[in-house]
């Protein structure tokens, strides 16, 4: 169920690297987040354009930038559970956006650069997601999604050694990342 938000400058690309981009970063989001892509995961898998205008809300250095380099900036927000994707993913991940925008775009995608484009991953603690009012965790989200197995032998060991921390630290029962 991952969420992908990219923002940009308008006009940065055609209808057509739009909708190659959507397939193509779907596919990216979901392996990352579920080490698979399945019908079932891309019915809730969601990637949202959102356009700023550069001429009166895209600031660089403190200045408007009206005019983009080659390519554009763009801020991609990946958004799934947290204990979803171990370090190695999440730094594929980062890779596998620069590779979609660098081949559709037809830009150089190596550094710098596209030091303009930013791939932030934010993870959503046990207790913080909800669905159709229910509060779901990533045992939840993987079960729903059909995700690969081996993610599993990631993400229980986590959730184990994170209760851990909480139990060994006191921290309440209802505290953030404690779950439901």
């Amino acid at each position: 169920m991952p969420l992908l938000r990219v923002t940009h400058q308008a006009n940065a690309f055609t209808d057509t690297q739009k909708a190659q981009l959507a397939e193509d970063l779907t596919h990216a989001i979901l392996v990352a987040e579920i080490g698979n892509d399945n019908p079932t995961a891309r019915s809730l898998a969601y990637v949202i354009f959102q356009e700023i205008d550069p001429k009166t809300s895209w600031y660089v250095g403190g200045k408007i930038q009206e005019t983009a380099p080659q390519g554009g900036y763009f801020i991609f927000d990946v958004v799934y559970p947290f204990g979803a994707a171990d370090q190695t993913a999440k730094t594929q991940l980062h890779k596998d956006i620069n590779d979609i925008v660098a081949r559709v775009l037809e830009v150089d995608g190596t550094f710098p650069n596209r030091a303009g484009d930013w791939v932030l991953i934010h993870e959503i603690t046990e207790g913080n997601w909800g669905v159709s009012g229910q509060t779901v965790g990533i045992n939840d989200i993987h079960a729903v999604t059909q995700g690969s197995p081996e993610r599993i032998d990631y993400f229980k060991p986590l959730l184990v050694a994170q209760k851990h921390l909480f139990d060994t630290h006191n921290y309440p029962a209802g505290a953030p990342g404690r779950g439901k």
